[in-house]
């Protein structure tokens, strides 16, 4: 069973109102985070539009990619905690209020997810088979899939928490009101 689940079986309803609090809070620090990495990294790939030297173009790709990489593994870790915890938590909530399914509106939103990771790969297979002599167009080929896959991940992200973000709002509303 879950954390969630397992905190909701103390006894006051301020343990419950925390591990809420503490799941919003979580919420909102990884997307802050996720969307400052997407925003440099959406920067620099953006640079590289105006860049006129292959070389220099080519070295930044290669920064680029280890970068985008390392965001990958971050949005993994934050996709699973969703997953695995936030998102059953929300659904068993508002399944017993026979609100819609939460899990069914973030099937929805997967479909962002999905186109971006398809651009992201798209830009990580690029530049793998980018050579110190590939054209400059080549380069800048790869750098619009970056482009684009954080300009779609970040759309994700802000859909994702015009969606959560009132959930868990309520579901705090929802605790103060009973144990008031």
């Amino acid at each position: 069973m879950t954390e969630f689940y397992q905190v909701q079986q103390a006894e006051s309803g301020e343990a419950r109102h925390t591990e809420i609090s503490v799941a919003m809070d979580r919420l909102k620090d990884d997307h802050m985070m996720l969307k400052q990495v997407l925003q440099d990294i959406h920067a620099e790939a953006k640079q590289i539009e105006a860049e006129s030297d292959p070389r220099k173009t080519l070295n930044k790709l290669l920064h680029l990619r280890l970068w985008a990489s390392a965001f990958t593994e971050e949005l993994t870790r934050h996709s699973r905690w969703e997953e695995e915890e936030l998102i059953p938590f929300l659904d068993v909530y508002f399944q017993s209020k026979k609100a819609p399914s939460v899990t069914s509106a973030f099937k929805m939103l997967e479909k962002d997810h999905d186109l971006a990771n398809v651009y992201l790969k798209s830009f990580l297979r690029s530049v793998h088979q980018l050579k110190a002599d590939s054209s400059l167009a080549q380069m800048k080929q790869a750098a619009a899939y970056l482009f684009l896959a954080c300009r779609v991940y970040m759309e994700h992200l802000n859909k994702e928490e015009q969606l959560i973000f009132p959930l868990m709002e309520q579901i705090l509303t929802d605790l103060d009101y009973l144990f008031s």
